[in-house]
């Protein structure tokens, strides 16, 4: 009697969604690790994942999915915050990538999801000396 392995069946469209975020963090300056990381955190939660692929599509947050009471918009405009206060610019210029935080809300939502009290105090921590 033959035994047979049983059958793997890939979701192509994952597969394409993983491609595409592959290449914007590539393009973004991302390292392996933040790309595995943004992966997973996408894959832990399908509200999550969801709320990417909309962006995808529309290039623009639902801001729907909330977790310890952050949205995605939260997290880029923190994350803004944060780009404008390293460049010490008071607003954000042509120079910021919004693509790049776009990824990093994504990313940070995803940490959230698996660390919830580490990202929780970090994300309350004040920013700078005017906070």
């Amino acid at each position: 009697m033959i035994e047979m392995e049983p059958n793997i069946i890939f979701d192509k469209r994952r597969l394409a969604i993983y491609s595409i975020i592959e290449k914007f963090c590539v393009e973004c300056e991302f390292d392996n690790q933040f790309i595995a990381e943004l992966w997973e955190g996408l894959l832990l939660n399908q509200a999550l994942y969801d709320e990417f692929l909309f962006y995808l599509q529309h290039y623009e947050f639902t801001g729907t999915f909330a977790c310890e009471g952050y949205t995605i918009p939260d997290l880029y405009f923190y994350h803004l915050r944060e780009f404008n206060l390293y460049h010490d610019t008071g607003k954000n210029t042509e120079s910021c990538n919004k693509d790049k935080l776009v990824l990093t809300a994504f990313h940070t939502m995803g940490r959230l999801l698996k660390e919830p009290e580490v990202y929780k105090a970090k994300l309350s921590e004040p920013m700078g000396m005017d906070s």
